[in-house]
């Protein structure tokens, strides 16, 4: 049966029907797992009745029996319910209060989840463990700075005399959790500043990093293990993605090292940057003397995180031109390239951050300087179509960009990726930037590292007044690329009835064999369009021509 009676009417909290199919004939069996997955006595426990949970237990219900739908145990089930009473009930018949169940809960985690605090203390009072680690790698302590509930934080510090089973002081506040998450991590990302400061005056190591893995570290509060895990944020760079200042300072004045790169990759200055907060970031710049182990200065604005980000090219990915500025006061290095190939320039074209853009220009970043993945600053302005970005690029290249004594950008410079500023301009379709290009220089018909000329990628690209443009500026209609393709094949590959019609008007050849032999007409038959092949019959192609691999229509 999908759905039992019993387990409809024990949702329901209908004490009477309950009763009743109990009662009948043989009666319902109260342990009686529907389809679902559900029990009688979890669905009491999830509806919240009392006399229901009381009259399933009297006929015989399990109490630590686990539904398959939820994974659900009836305590668990009663403390993420919030009720009391049901807690009271469960465990004065018999209910375990450190079960697991299914999916991975305790009822001391699910209720710290939950924050009812006098649940807490029951379980608690009833012999729960402290620093138990659920099946989903959760601690109680963990859970309850998820959530931020300061007294709950309080109440497993102080009430874990009996249970706890590190020492006789209670919940160890550097205990690492399954996910990795010390409560001292958990409460910086949640930002709760009372709890940060409770953690450490109870001994908190603030330079702690999480491990990913279930692990109890049993110390006694106030060593400073500074133990460096595989993975997972430290107390600075979770408070500092969170953007919380007076944490990132309390942790400052507790001896956080302003520079050590946390598990995840970032460092302090790097998760700040990440986060936008001009405040912390001047102020791990400024509080750095103690801590940093790099020099006088403070935090390192040049250092790589192991996510290969600098300060400065995440905080120009980001377009926070307060921290960009404030960086490069610092000394940051303008054409400094990151580990994944970034500099800052090109970071911000491709961000479309004018000032950011103009700033770098003005601090010495180099207009022409090709970054790490082969893109030049004017080919990612091209590729974001940022029009004010290609024209500062352009006019602001006199003294850094190293091509020529002509003091200017260099309109035909192929990038490490093979694109021109023109084929890329034309692939995105922007016709102001084209028209910007053609007019500082930029070759009609260069041919770019990958093959394309600018009229074949308008064509690919479909955009007519960019393929009239470019013809009128005098690119070859039948020019064929480095590919072996021609505009027309192009053109009807990508199905455009009217640049096909402008091409041909202008002079393109119907019958000219382009990339794998193809013809013009056999492009336009594999596309399927009928338009285009009428077109094409029309103004001359031949049915009869075979193409380049001796193919017939």
């Amino acid at each position: 049966m999908e759905v039992t009676p019993l387990t409809v009417a024990c949702s329901r909290g209908n004490e009477k029907i309950v009763q009743l199919l109990i009662d009948k004939d043989k009666g319902s069996d109260v342990n009686q797992v529907e389809l679902m997955g559900y029990t009688p006595l979890t669905a009491a426990c999830n509806g919240g009745n009392e006399k229901i949970v009381q009259l399933l237990i009297d006929k015989g219900s399990d109490v630590k029996q686990v539904d398959s739908m939820d994974g659900c145990t009836p305590l668990t089930a009663a403390c993420e319910r919030g009720n009391e009473k049901i807690v009271q009930l469960l465990i004065d018949k018999g209910s375990d209060v450190n079960q697991v169940d299914r999916y991975g809960y305790t009822p001391l985690t699910a209720a710290c989840s939950e924050e009812n605090e006098k649940i807490v203390q029951l379980l608690i009072d009833k012999g729960s463990d402290v620093n138990q680690v659920d099946g989903r790698g959760y601690t109680p302590l963990t859970a309850a700075c998820n959530r931020g509930n300061e007294k709950i934080v309080q109440l497993l510090i102080d009430k874990g005399s009996d249970v706890n089973q590190v020492d006789d002081k209670g919940s160890d506040v550097n205990q690492v959790d399954g996910y990795g998450y010390t409560p001292l991590t958990a409460a910086c990302s949640k930002g709760n500043e009372k709890i940060v400061q409770l953690l450490i005056d109870k001994g908190s190591d603030v330079n702690q990093v999480d491990e990913d893995e279930k692990i109890q570290l049993l110390i006694d509060k106030g060593s400073d293990v500074n133990q460096v895990g595989t993975y997972g944020y430290t107390p600075l760079t979770a408070a500092c993605s969170k953007g919380n200042e007076k944490i990132v300072q309390l942790l400052i004045d507790k001896g956080s090292d302003v520079n050590q790169v946390d598990g995840g990759g970032y460092t302090p200055l790097t998760a700040a940057c990440d986060r936008g907060n001009e405040k912390i970031v001047q102020l791990l710049i400024d509080k750095g003397s103690d801590v940093n182990q790099v020099d006088d200065k403070g935090s390192d604005v040049n250092q790589v995180d192991c996510r290969k980000y600098t300060p400065l090219t995440i905080a120009c990915h980001r377009g926070n031109e307060k921290i960009v500025q404030l960086l490069i006061d610092k000394g940051s290095d303008v054409n400094q390239v990151d580990g994944r190939g970034y500099t800052p320039l090109t970071a911000a074209c491709e961000r479309g951050n004018e000032k950011i853009v103009q700033l770098l220009i003005d601090k010495g970043s180099d207009v022409n300087q090709v970054d790490g993945r082969g893109c030049t600053p004017l080919t990612a302005a091209c590729e974001r179509g940022n029009e004010k970005i290609v024209q500062l690029l352009i006019d602001k290249g006199s003294d850094v960009n190293q091509v020529d004594d002509k003091v200017e950008v260099d309109v035909n410079q192929v990038d490490g990726r093979e694109y021109t500023p023109l084929t890329t301009a034309c692939s995105e379709g922007n016709e102001k930037i084209v028209q910007l290009l053609i007019d500082k220089g930029s070759d009609v018909n260069q041919v770019d590292g990958r093959g394309c000329t600018p009229l074949t990628a308008a064509c690919e690209r479909g955009n007519e007044k960019i393929v009239q443009l470019l013809i009128d500026k005098g690119s070859d209609v039948n020019q064929v690329d480095g590919r072996g393709c021609t505009p027309l094949t192009a053109a009807c590959s990508g199905r455009n009835e009217k640049i096909v019609q402008l091409l041909i008007d202008k002079g393109s050849d119907v019958n000219q064999v382009g990339s794998y032999g193809f013809t013009p007409l056999t492009f336009a038959c594999n596309s399927g369009n009928e338009k285009i092949i009428q077109l094409l019959i029309d103004r001359g192609s031949d049915v009869n021509q075979v193409d380049g691999k001796g193919r017939r229509l």
